[in-house]
């Protein structure tokens, strides 16, 4: 980092200096600066260009970080939401409520991987977007294939 030393500390897992407003509040990684940037490829620990620290303890350069806002909201290594997407997910829980899905699929379930918590459930199908029961994340991969409820069939 660049600035005075009393706005940084430097944390020793991870092996880099980071703003104090950070410090007890951030997802050590270790060793992480001496990784390449996941978008440009640089070098982080030399780079002159800042460093943004993703919510999930990943680094990128702030203008890539800012570029990648403009394209998704995934940390490109982990695909963790690197943005607070809340409020977002309420939107899109009206959207899912006011778009039924067509009779065949209605009762239709999957199996769902969450990208935020790690955590895998069985959720009702839905073409918008299928939601974490345990963090109430959309940020949610398919994890296996679709099947009719078996009070349906």
């Amino acid at each position: 980092m660049i600035g005075p030393k009393e706005d940084f500390f430097h944390c020793l897992k991870c092996n880099l200096c980071l703003a104090m407003n950070l410090q007890g509040k951030h997802k050590c990684i270790e060793n992480v600066s001496r990784q390449n940037c996941p978008i440009c490829l640089e070098d982080i620990h030399t780079s002159r260009v800042v460093a943004h620290v993703l919510p999930c303890g990943h680094l990128l350069h702030r203008t890539c970080y800012e570029e990648m806002l403009k394209e998704g909201y995934r940390c490109p290594l982990c695909m963790h939401s690197a943005v607070d997407m809340t409020r977002y997910w309420r939107q899109l829980d009206d959207e899912v409520a006011q778009t039924p899905m067509p009779s065949e699929y209605q009762n239709m379930t999957v199996d769902i991987l969450c990208n935020d918590c790690n955590g895998r459930s069985t959720v009702q199908f839905h073409i918008l977007g299928m939601k974490c029961n345990i963090c109430e994340s959309y940020n949610t991969a398919q994890a296996g294939g679709c099947r009719i409820s078996l009070d349906q069939q």
